[in-house]
């Protein structure tokens, strides 16, 4: 019921009853938590429960007015409060009461007359408690949400230690840990040495080569030595060790935990601040859980490095094993083939092996192998590898070499490292072997090499311990004469012993020359007259064939540039694909033909199908820059490889092809008509000239023209001529004259 607090009215019914429910009211008022307080139209309290009077803290024996009870700031709102319960019998809020004021909650509303007067009925409850209740919970939320954060971040970075990175693994922790905690930074310092701690990983960029001495001149290193966590709340307060590097930095707490491996303490987790901190027990559970995260996986990865190593290891030596010696032997044929560099497998066998396991027991032949093993790594260079192969047999690979030469070398160093006795316990022993040597640019498989390599042995023991024997002499006989040939040319190369020739090439329509092919000729006072077919494979096993191309690219254009005094006369040099592999080939053409004055547009390069199996991006770079340059490129022996249609498809920078002389040979039959006219057919398709090489007759020649092919050389035009024979050709106009048949 509503109404005015100035009204007036009177109950009616039985007092008893109504005293009956007074009694109930009460009954319930002073067994409630909350403030139960009745006011009259003066507002003097009439009534308060033990709660109300706890809250207002006033005695039970005084009933105040309510003006009494609160605050002296809030006399005008409890005016507002009065005229809101005359207006709606209603109000609900806060109104501070006591010195100091505390906030109540407050619900009031009006009653019916009681003894002839309305009443107001209210409710009070401390709003200090009521706050301090929901910050309680608050914080316990706050807390759960943060645990439940912990407990996801650790289960993630536990998935990561079981599976992933270990580099990634640290970089989340690290970061994790930033955020969750609130840190400034936080680092993983690993052991570097004995008494030096390096920085693994970091949330900023820590200088190149950073270390910390460990011990206790750091915060780290306190933690490492000490094997413990250690808790530094401020820098100004700390005694246990040396501050110096954290106040350098300005920062001023930290937590270090260390990070043990399977061998002992592998590393320190330290967590960085820029001020005082003393951190919860939750933080500091925090940041031990990661770093025993961080330790498991580096077990993890301890074991994995341990299986793998010993997965490729023999364990009697500890040199590579079977598996790992083919794993280096590919990767060293790899590089052969980008870049032009000889690798050596080389197989080592110890000589009368089994006499020593049979004479003094297998514990013996143990010690020798193991005796053996260092010295042959000290014996080669740090980037060849030393194998086990099995029993008494080593292998060594050797990438990168040069030529035969310095394969040669390392089976001469080994051999007189063997020359050397052995102490093994207490007897004094000398161990002879036997190798063999296979050579190649990646031409091969790795179990092809070490097969050569076996065969190559197989001579070698022939001729007795102390002996090595290269492949290519086992099989054929002719590896003295090819490094005979291997090593004058070298001298030959420096001191411009060789010389060029010059055929002309034709233009059989015209009659005219148009251009000149260059071929090395070479006359030794030992061997004679050596062809190219000798000497320019062993100038690529000798790793000459760089030096031998530029040589002759020099040469013959320093000459080719004095021919240009009337209609062009254009070079053309044959290139050996390990020219092209070599990177820098193009650009040290471009340096030959600036230095000789030769226009580009004159020089062209003759290249033969075999390049294409290089195809390699070396391969593929110089070729483009070449045809960027306008160096023309042609395709020598056309039609005798494997898919010559196909190179013309996905190597759309020829300019011109050569018809293989097998097929000029057989003209002018019907058959090889036939196969030219079809020759003739695809380059005009692709928009390229077409040459006839080793042209002898006039029958050959009627037979080109038959077909179509417009360019022709050979010994019918003219035979390989020396520079002023050239010169004189270019003079008198250059014309083909062929009546008197090939000149001999």
């Amino acid at each position: 019921m509503t109404g005015s607090l100035n009204s007036g009215g009177s109950d009616s019914g039985d007092v008893g009853d109504r005293r009956t429910v007074l009694a109930a009211l009460t009954a319930i008022a002073e067994s409630s938590q909350d403030g139960v307080v009745v006011f009259d139209r003066n507002t003097s309290v009439r009534y308060a429960n033990a709660a109300a009077r706890t809250i207002l803290e006033f005695p039970a024996h005084e009933n105040p007015s309510a003006r009494d009870l609160v605050a002296d700031t809030a006399a005008s709102t409890l005016d507002l409060v009065l005229a809101e319960l005359n207006a709606t019998g209603a109000w609900t809020g806060r109104i501070a009461v006591g010195s100091p004021a505390r906030p109540i909650l407050v619900s009031a509303w009006v009653l019916g007359p009681t003894d002839g007067h309305e009443v107001v009925v209210a409710t009070l409850v401390d709003g200090s408690e009521r706050q301090e209740r929901e910050e309680e919970l608050v914080d316990a939320l706050t807390a759960v949400r943060r645990r439940a954060r912990e407990q996801r971040i650790i289960a993630g970075l536990n998935r990561a230690a079981l599976t992933g990175s270990f580099d990634d693994l640290v970089a989340t922790a690290l970061q994790s840990i930033v955020d969750l905690v609130g840190a400034t930074h936080a680092v993983v310092f690993r052991r570097r040495g004995a008494d030096r701690l390096a920085v693994h990983a970091a949330t900023f960029e820590p200088p190149d080569e950073e270390t910390l001495p460990s011990g206790s001149s750091t915060l780290a290193g306190h933690a490492l030595e000490r094997e413990e966590v250690i808790v530094c709340a401020d820098t100004r307060d700390e005694t246990r060790f040396d501050v110096t590097l954290l106040e350098d930095h300005d920062l001023r707490s930290g937590i270090a935990a260390p990070v043990r491996g399977g061998d002992g303490t592998w590393g320190v987790l330290v967590v960085y601040r820029t001020e005082p901190h003393t951190p919860s027990a939750d933080t500091l559970s925090f940041v031990v859980t990661v770093a025993a995260v961080l330790a498991s996986a580096v077990r993890r990865s301890d074991l994995e490095r341990e299986l793998r190593y010993r997965s490729l290891h023999d364990p009697l030596t500890q040199l590579a094993n079977r598996t790992l010696a083919y794993q280096r032997i590919d990767s060293a044929l790899g590089v052969s083939r980008e870049d032009g560099t000889l690798t050596a497998v080389i197989l080592v066998d110890l000589h009368d092996f089994r006499t020593i396991n049979d004479s003094f027991g297998h514990g013996a032949g143990d010690a020798v192998l193991t005796a053996v093993a260092p010295m042959l790594t000290r014996t080669v260079r740090p980037s060849d590898t030393v194998a086990r192969f099995g029993g008494d047999e080593f292998l060594l690979v050797c990438p990168g070499l040069r030529s035969t030469f310095d394969a040669i070398g390392v089976a001469q160093g080994v051999l007189a490292m063997f020359r050397r006795p052995l102490t093994i316990g207490n007897r004094t022993t000398t161990v002879t072997a036997c190798m063999g040597i296979s050579v190649g640019y990646g031409e091969h498989t790795a179990a092809e090499m070490v097969r050569q390599a076996d065969v190559a042995m197989g001579g070698a023991k022939k001729e007795g311990p102390g002996s090595y024997e290269l492949y290519d002499k086992v099989q054929g006989g002719e590896a003295l004469r090819r490094l005979t040939i291997a090593s004058e040319l070298r001298s030959a190369i420096e001191n411009d012993d060789l010389d060029v020739a010059y055929q002309p090439v034709f233009d059989v329509r015209s009659g005219r020359m148009t251009g000149v092919e260059a071929l090395a000729r070479w006359t030794t006072s030992s061997l004679g007259v050596v062809g190219p077919d000798e000497f320019v494979p062993a100038a690529e096993r000798a790793g000459l064939i760089g030096p031998l191309g530029s040589w002759v690219l020099r040469r013959a254009c320093t000459e080719a540039a004095r021919w240009q005094t009337g209609d062009p006369v254009e070079l053309r040099v044959n290139v050996s694909p390990l020219q092209l592999r070599q990177r820098t080939f193009a650009s040290s053409l471009a340096d030959t033909l600036e230095r000789t004055g030769l226009a580009p547009d004159l020089l062209g390069i003759e290249i033969t199908e075999t390049l294409w199996l290089e195809d390699t991006s070396a391969v593929k770079n110089n070729l483009d820059e070449l045809h960027r340059m306008g160096i023309k490129i042609l395709l020598d022996d056309f039609g005798v490889g494997h898919s010559s249609l196909d190179y013309l498809t996905r190597f759309p920078i020829l300019d011109a092809i050569k018809i293989d002389r097998s097929f000029v040979a057989d003209l002018p039959t019907e058959q090889s008509e036939a196969v030219i006219r079809a020759v003739v057919s695809v380059a005009d398709a692709f928009g390229l000239d077409v040459v006839g090489e080793g042209v002898e007759t006039t029958a050959q020649l009627d037979s080109l023209v038959r077909c179509g092919c417009g360019y022709a050389q050979g010994y019918l035009m003219a035979r390989p001529l020396p520079p002023g024979d050239v010169t004189a050709l270019v003079a008198s106009g250059g014309r083909m004259n062929v009546d008197a048949g090939p000149a001999r």
